[in-house]
């Protein structure tokens, strides 16, 4: 007993250096966990009273109330129709992985369930639940309000209370925001997608073993900022050009105030590029390019080898494999849909530094499992079923536009838009069945974000494009692409095709 209690002092001693205040958040600042602490600190918090688990039957049933609310017929439809229906002159070719995909469904079904199971308490989120508009109103409808931010970014927990409950978003939250939770006394939901958690679980080995985590994302979106609270360095990249920079940096040297400046918001407090990229390890946002993040990934393995020699690459380089398989698979679709190949990236250093290598396997170039998100989709909407046309990779006919159906703020959804620019198919994105129509909702009209306009521009619909007429005359068979992002419900979708076929005349067919 007495070794027991001497224990629990222990505990309770490092656990009051973990967390430290800081002096720019609300009401006197947003704690700050020690960031060679994160990983008890949220071990432990996950083990608190504080930390709410829905168990399996109750999960169960949350998500199959979701499909009650989340589905169309119309969609449905198409994908039991081998991903291909033709209504009067239009023809729908569905992509064959769109939507949602698991981990923002479980994310909606959590949100859902918790305001069932806290009928009188109020709930927050500490961000939107995921990035769809029309979701995260629904929610708010039912009580679930979200923190909101000042011009500056910075949330205002101050409307925040003891006993109330708080939801992390399907991205995350940053364990800082976990901490001043913890101090609240609050009732945390913990929404977060199991492919991002995957992300902070391998930073966190990173960490252990004394690497940077360098991470494949960008610096201001929410996944990003919650994955970086948990690495003790790291410096962003947003991009190849972005990662060559650094690989280059790391051979050759360069200009430090100038990568400083660079990477201002992009690295960890107090980072030093000479002294802190000599042992790293890749890490990335989960809804970035598949090939990018691959080649991203190689590339600094090359590069490690280069500068310190392949017998010490594990001392210098740890590899993971954070791809996320949803975004993974949306972006396949797509190509399929246009009968096309992925042509990955490419990297000039790179390409001099494989041929300097040839022989060496790479780490990060080797299979490794994946969490499978196509699977646990097709249990829950059913499989793809043969129909009466062929399917949605059939060559017999290439798309004549493509409608991309998603929250305009989606970093997954603008992915998709950018395939279809890149393989010359006219493309709309918009986030809502309101874009289409006009104010009859039968115009041939459609108003839609153009990939050249900031995510913050068109939320504030500033930047928008309406396009008149979008769709060939009627009478003149058209065949419309139809894919969707992450974090949108078919029933959103569903509704967009509802109006093209208004638009058309086929309302009701």
């Amino acid at each position: 007993a007495a070794r027991g209690a001497a224990d629990r002092r222990r505990r309770a001693r490092r656990g009051s250096g973990r967390v430290a205040p800081r002096a720019d958040g609300p009401e006197g600042g947003v704690p700050m966990v020690a960031r060679a602490d994160t990983k008890n600190f949220r071990k432990e918090l996950m083990r608190s009273e504080q930390y709410f688990k829905f168990g399996k039957t109750q999960m169960q049933k949350a998500m199959d109330n979701l499909k009650n609310i989340s589905g169309s017929e119309l969609v449905a439809e198409i994908r039991k129709n081998n991903f291909r229906l033709t209504i009067g002159d239009v023809t729908f070719v569905l992509a064959e992985s769109h939507g949602f995909c698991w981990g923002v469904e479980r994310s909606v079904s959590m949100a859902y369930e918790a305001r069932n199971f806290f009928p009188e308490k109020q709930i927050w989120g500490t961000n939107e639940i995921i990035h769809n508009p029309v979701v995260n109103k629904n929610l708010n409808d039912l009580g679930i309000k979200f923190v909101e931010t000042d011009v500056n970014g910075a949330k205002d927990f101050s409307v925040v209370r003891e006993g109330d409950v708080v939801l992390l978003p399907a991205f995350g939250a940053s364990v800082d925001e976990m901490a001043l939770l913890k101090e609240r006394k609050v009732h945390i939901v913990d929404t977060t997608c199991p492919w991002v958690a995957k992300v902070w679980n391998s930073v966190e080995k990173s960490k252990e073993k004394g690497h940077t985590s360098i991470i494949h994302g960008k610096f201001d979106h929410e996944e990003t900022v919650a994955t970086k609270s948990f690495a003790e360095k790291y410096v962003v990249v947003k991009n190849m050009e972005e990662a060559e920079y650094v690989a280059e940096y790391i051979l050759r040297g360069g200009c430090r105030e100038e990568f400083m400046h660079k990477f201002a918001q992009a690295v960890s407090p107090d980072f030093d590029p000479d002294a802190d990229l000599v042992k790293v390890g890749v890490a990335n946002q989960t809804t970035m390019l598949k090939g990018e993040t691959e080649l991203i990934g190689k590339l600094f393995e090359r590069v490690m080898i280069k500068k310190f020699g392949p017998q010490d690459i594990k001392e210098h380089y740890v590899s993971f494999n954070t791809i996320c398989d949803a975004t993974q698979e949306r972006q396949n679709a797509m190509y399929k849909m246009f009968d096309a190949e992925y042509e990955a990236p490419s990297s000039k250093l790179y390409t001099e530094l494989e041929g300097e290598q040839i022989g060496i396997e790479l780490q990060s170039a080797k299979h490794q499992e994946r969490l499978s998100s196509r699977a646990k989709e097709d249990e829950t909407r059913g499989a793809a079923q043969a129909g009466t046309e062929p399917s949605s990779s059939s060559s017999s006919g290439r798309v004549d536009l493509c409608l991309v159906v998603g929250g305009f703020n989606s970093s997954n959804t603008s992915h998709l838009l950018e395939i279809a620019e890149e393989e010359g198919v006219p493309a709309f994105h918009v986030d809502r069945e309101a874009r289409l129509g006009g104010a009859s909702g039968s115009a041939n009209t459609i108003q839609h974000k153009p990939l050249g306009t900031q995510p913050s521009e068109a939320m504030a619909e500033r930047g928008l494009v309406v396009s008149e007429p979008f769709l060939p005359p009627s009478g003149r068979h058209v065949v419309i692409g139809v894919t969707s992002g992450a974090s949108t419900p078919d029933s959103i979708t569903g509704a967009c095709l509802q109006r093209i076929l208004a638009i058309r005349g086929l309302a009701g067919q």
